[in-house]
């Protein structure tokens, strides 16, 4: 049985690998945007925080409001933190999201336009516009427990 270490692959094999690679990227290349969303999904996972697991989502459950206002509900919960999101359509690809985490905040929120940073208000709400349509997470510093991070699984949005 041949053997699957790439370091023991005969050169031949490397530089045939090496031109499929080039066939492929000249044919059909993988677009910026998604190099660059797998990458960050990678950034954004780090030791340190706790990954929040999406516990309920209106879109999946069948209990998605029936308004303009809010489109879809999502609840994420871990040991350490609870992230509760209320997405809707702004038009045009565009989302705005609505949230309330169980205690104040440092947030970022990850999406394919960028980052947004910002802070929740005593309560835990916070609201971001212009969220471009497509994979979100957000990583949540709590004021009272900074040591203690959390991260929400990735959502399409």
């Amino acid at each position: 049985m041949p053997s699957t270490d790439a370091h023991a692959m005969d050169p031949r094999d490397h530089a045939l690998l090496d031109e499929l690679q080039q066939a492929l990227d000249a044919a059909d290349p993988v677009p910026d945007l998604v190099v660059h969303a797998a990458k960050s999904a990678f950034t954004w996972l780090t030791i340190d925080a706790e990954l929040a697991a999406l516990a309920d989502d209106s879109l999946l459950t069948g209990s998605a409001v029936r308004s303009t206002a809010v489109a879809r509900s999502l609840t994420f919960e871990c040991a350490t933190g609870v992230v509760v999101l209320e997405v809707s359509d702004e038009g045009e690809g565009s989302r705005r999201i609505l949230g309330q985490t169980d205690r104040p905040a440092d947030l970022q929120v990850l999406h394919r336009g960028g980052t947004v940073s910002l802070a929740t208000d005593e309560h835990g709400r916070f609201r971001v516009e212009q969220v471009q349509a497509g994979p979100v997470s957000v990583r949540c510093v709590f004021h009272d427990d900074p040591e203690n991070p959390i991260i929400t699984s990735w959502v399409v949005v």
